[in-house]
């Protein structure tokens, strides 16, 4: 499997916006539509150290989503929209590879949606799932004239962009658009790095 850089991910979320005319807030089962993915809720096994919420089948062109997470999926909007960017993602990155042999499956054919795994297939659907749902041009452009960051703001977006506000303040970090100071709380820009001196220092 290749390395793919951030900004490779980042062009090919742009292209499926420009292909399908995808706006803030669209629909992700409809785009899968678009794409020839079809959707199927169905029990996926988890071991106790790893929680997975769904699984795409190449072969099939098909997203699983765990039916054993009905619950969390069902309630958070933005977590089932992530986790359906995230199939995509690896239907975009990665089912090439599946069907060509260079990336594991497990024995039904499937690779998993596990959350915070480090593998990089993992880590390259979740950068293609936030770059989908919350483009750089999209988020920028969303962003108030004064900021004066806090939690209210992140989650004013993440209303926007119908993403969880914890993956939305993550997609600001990675934009160089926020950072949390000390207590934990979302403020504008990068973080200062403390190494540096000042003028007067």
């Amino acid at each position: 499997m290749a390395f793919l850089a951030r900004a490779q991910i980042e062009t090919r979320a742009a292209e499926l916006w420009r292909r399908w005319g995808l706006e803030v807030g669209f629909d992700a089962e409809s785009l899968l539509d678009d794409l020839g993915l079809g959707l199927l809720w169905e029990g996926i096994e988890e071991d106790p150290w790893s929680r997975v919420l769904a699984a795409l089948r190449p072969d099939a062109a098909l997203v699983v989503l765990n039916e054993n997470r009905i619950g969390e999926l069902e309630a958070s909007e933005g977590l089932r929209r992530f986790t359906l960017g995230h199939e995509i993602g690896h239907w975009v990155l990665h089912a090439a590879d599946a069907r060509a042999g260079t990336l594991p499956l497990d024995p039904t054919g499937r690779t998993w949606c596990r959350s915070g795994s480090p593998a990089q297939p993992e880590r390259q659907a979740e950068m293609f799932a936030a770059s989908l749902l919350a483009p750089e041009d999209q988020v920028r452009a969303s962003l108030p004239p004064a900021r004066h960051g806090g939690w209210a703001e992140v989650y004013s977006l993440a209303e926007s962009f119908k993403m969880t506000p914890t993956a939305m303040l993550i997609r600001l970090e990675e934009l160089g658009l926020a950072h949390r100071d000390q207590t934990g709380v979302p403020v504008p820009g990068r973080p200062r790095d403390e190494r540096q001196g000042t003028l007067f220092g």
